[in-house]
């Protein structure tokens, strides 16, 4: 298995930024899990991070990303449907340790997707002048703000 780093078109940059913050995320809710820590402090953390930082991602990708490259591809549906299931699980109200980690399996196993396969994709078949409109739209990374709670740790 090839673990070298993926070389990343400067277009699709922030929104890979975007997604080891999302891979922070779901360690920390694992690490939160593993130590059995308050359902509440997690819940908390996850609303928070789901309203603040992934609504906005899956937006962006949905909304300006994704019709550019294609609605219609296998891997743009597939992706479609984990952003909404990951979206039924952030609605679960009163979440237990296992609706917890329902959410951090998904998310790590759809940014590895987007990032390892969907991502190559988008930069093997999309032209410069198609990613360059996007990066106009797209030209900042969506900056995570620290969480007071550390529960994780």
């Amino acid at each position: 298995m090839n673990n070298s780093p993926i070389k990343r078109h400067d277009a699709l940059k922030n929104l890979s930024r975007e997604h080891h913050d999302g891979l922070i995320f779901a360690l920390r809710l694992q690490k939160g899990v593993a130590k059995k820590a308050n359902l509440k402090s997690m819940e908390a953390y996850a609303t928070w991070f789901w309203k603040h930082h992934l609504i906005p991602h899956f937006e962006m990708e949905e909304k300006y990303l994704f019709p550019k490259f294609g609605n219609e591809q296998l891997l743009v549906q597939k992706v479609k449907q984990q952003h909404r299931e990951l979206k039924s699980l952030f609605e679960v109200e009163s979440k237990s340790y296992e609706d917890i980690k329902a959410i951090y399996e998904l998310l790590q196993k759809h940014i590895r997707l987007e990032e390892r396969e969907l991502f190559n994709l988008i930069q093997e078949q999309m032209n410069e002048k198609q990613l360059a409109e996007f990066q106009d739209i797209h030209d900042s990374q969506k900056a995570c703000e620290v969480w007071p709670d550390k529960f994780w740790k």
